[in-house]
């Protein structure tokens, strides 16, 4: 009976098994399990911000937070009924976002976008670098591109450095053969320290 409970709390749970991975932008990562001598950036805030990565993981601390990831509406593109993800996150973290994303039923071997986009009206948005367009006041981080396996799917432990502050932002995953949105969250908040 033991080894039933333990089995369905790793069903229930993300895995952590994969390469947890620091993110500063688009190219710039870390894989925060790697050995050796590489110790991560040299900046003091980002410096921090991996260690506490390290040892959130390494406290094999629960995420607070659960979210579904699905598909977007008529603005967006549709890849099939069973494209879907769950992000696991933590409410607040210093100098980040700290999050567990699994997504399945995309196409295979594919590059996708996984972008946190902002709105005007909402926390966060001018937090996020760039404008969705010349002069508008919406603004997005495509934080990260990724690549799903031979079975479309993909899954990973993301640590994503942040301005601190308040954020209630939306998550897209948007192909990168055209930009359309294939799966998104609506808006979630969560808190940079």
């Amino acid at each position: 009976m033991k080894h039933l409970a333990i089995a369905a709390l790793l069903l229930l749970g993300p895995s952590l098994a994969a390469h947890p991975m620091a993110v500063f932008g688009e190219k710039d990562t870390y894989m925060a399990d790697s050995a050796g001598g590489d110790q991560g950036p040299v900046e003091p805030d980002r410096g921090r911000f991996i260690q506490g990565f390290k040892a959130f993981l390494s406290e094999k601390t629960p995420f607070d937070k659960t979210a579904d990831i699905v598909n977007p509406p008529s603005w967006g593109k549709t890849l099939s009924a069973s494209t879907h993800g769950t992000l696991h996150y933590l409410a607040s973290f210093p100098h980040g976002f700290v999050c567990h994303v699994a997504l399945e039923n995309l196409e295979p071997n594919h590059e996708y976008i996984l972008t946190l986009n902002g709105n005007p009206e909402r926390a966060g948005n001018f937090l996020l670098p760039t404008p969705v367009t010349p002069g508008s006041k919406e603004n997005y981080y495509d934080f990260q591109i990724v690549k799903t396996d031979d079975k479309g799917r993909y899954e990973e432990t993301l640590a994503i450095y942040l301005k601190p502050g308040d954020y209630d932002v939306r998550w897209y995953v948007k192909d990168t053969s055209g930009f359309k949105i294939v799966l998104y969250r609506d808006f979630f908040t969560f808190k940079v320290e």
